[in-house]
């Protein structure tokens, strides 16, 4: 099959929130009603699944697929504009926002969060540019058996610049985000271009889940423990960094349980528990707890959010949610409000408020049927990638990392946005793109 319905992915993602919740050591305050938030919050997601069922696969005509000629000229394309927004990117960063030239890493990180354009025009090409970086090895991962070998460590070296980005500037969504969707881009790859036995899952004897049996192999399932332990040493290691710089001390829990800060009420046991370890082990509990905190926070944040709102009809329709392709007429000097003014309605910056709780910002219950169309949108790109369509299933992996953190995170947001303008450029590009196109050099 080689991808994944979107309403499996959603039950996933409550599935995690639900895991990470019932671990976490807290309990999770707020002020008002939790039912109008819930309500609307239950809204939003049945609109959404009453929109990919809404949509049938005979109704999607289908459409001839790229032959590998297009595609290998479409990915040195890719690779060309990808690597001179790299080279863009990676000028600003040194010489512009200096965050490969700090020593401080989370005073660089603190100081570009209050500013718009840091690295100049030079920095907002490059950050709409390096995105086809990402896409170019992608499609190339998809496509692997019909790529040079030494163009294809190439075209992966210049593609995983996000990450290095992401490190220097002590963060990890865009790790978890890039990370997650490459998983699916090779699921997707390995259905396509292996020949090997499946282990499935069914219900009612329909296939729930399929994956190449060789994952379940040693020298496939011990890298991925690797990889996922490491992401969690370094997230662990980013909290204990922040923590060290604002030197709270042992009065770290009651400031997170302050109301402007996580407001929440640590057990009792963890508490007695964390007071009397020693500094590495408290180190561990705070790391993993934060962790824990960002799977589990966000849907009482967005419970928070609404029942903070004046308005239930919206306040932006859409600038809050897309602001990054905003920005770019605010660079041109349209006079546009900042994002920093924008969230001036807003009670609690910088927490997760679930994929929905910025539809609500933006939309408010109209946001309910935006939900009924982007479920729909949805499901017409998961016809596409099922048939196998290159462009789609690359842009339905990216999607499907969007649903199945949507129950605590909006990767549509901030920076993950110069992705989405991307992954739309591309479909457009294969869209005109010749299919006989010849290239003759002289």
């Amino acid at each position: 099959m080689g991808v994944f319905k979107p309403q499996l992915l959603l039950l996933s993602s409550f599935l995690i929130w639900a895991f990470f919740y019932i671990q976490v050591d807290v309990t999770y305050l707020y002020e008002g009603s939790f039912l109008f938030p819930a309500v609307t919050l239950i809204g939003f997601i049945i609109f959404f699944l009453i929109g990919t069922y809404s949509l049938k696969s005979n109704s999607i005509k289908s459409t001839p697929k790229a032959s590998d000629k297009k595609i290998r000229q479409i990915i040195f394309t890719l690779f060309v504009l990808g690597g001179l927004g790299v080279f863009l990117k990676l000028y600003s960063g040194y010489f512009n926002s200096e965050i490969f030239s700090t020593d401080d890493i989370f005073e660089n990180r603190m100081e570009k969060m209050d500013k718009e354009f840091s690295g100049g025009i030079v920095g907002l090409i490059g950050s709409i540019l390096f995105p086809f970086s990402v896409i170019c090895m992608l499609i190339s991962l998809y496509n692997y058996k019909s790529i040079n070998k030494l163009l294809l460590i190439l075209i992966i070296l210049f593609g995983l610049y996000p990450f290095v980005e992401t490190i220097f500037m002590g963060g990890r969504t865009i790790i978890a985000l890039l990370g997650t969707t490459m998983l699916f881009t090779l699921y997707s790859s390995f259905n396509k271009n292996g020949a090997f036995n499946l282990t499935k899952l069914y219900y009612n004897k329909k296939t729930l889940f399929a994956f190449p049996s060789f994952l379940r192999k040693k020298r496939i399932v011990l890298p991925l423990i690797l990889l996922a332990i490491l992401f969690v040493s370094y997230s662990i290691d980013t909290v204990n960094k922040r923590l060290d710089r604002f030197n709270y001390g042992n009065k770290i829990l009651s400031v997170w349980e302050r109301k402007d800060y996580q407001w929440v009420e640590f057990n009792e046991s963890f508490k007695k528990d964390f007071l009397k370890s020693d500094d590495e082990e408290q180190s561990k509990m705070l790391g993993l707890y934060s962790l824990k905190h960002y799977f589990s926070h966000g849907v009482f944040e967005y419970v928070r959010l609404v029942n903070h709102l004046d308005k239930t009809t919206g306040y932006y329709y859409g600038m809050n949610e897309f602001y990054v392709f905003f920005k770019f007429f605010k660079a041109l000097g349209v006079p546009l409000p900042s994002k920093l003014e924008m969230a001036d309605i807003i009670d609690r910056q910088s927490v997760y408020r679930t994929f929905w709780g910025e539809f609500y910002i933006d939309f408010g219950l109209f946001g309910i049927l935006i939900m009924f169309f982007w479920g729909r949108f949805i499901k017409r790109i998961y016809i596409y990638a099922k048939r196998q369509h290159t462009q789609y299933v690359i842009f339905y992996s990216y999607l499907s990392t969007i649903i199945i953190t949507s129950f605590f995170i909006n990767f549509l947001l901030g920076s993950s946005s110069y992705y989405l303008f991307a992954f739309l450029s591309t479909l457009l590009i294969f869209k005109i793109w010749p299919e006989n196109l010849k290239i003759v050099m002289k």
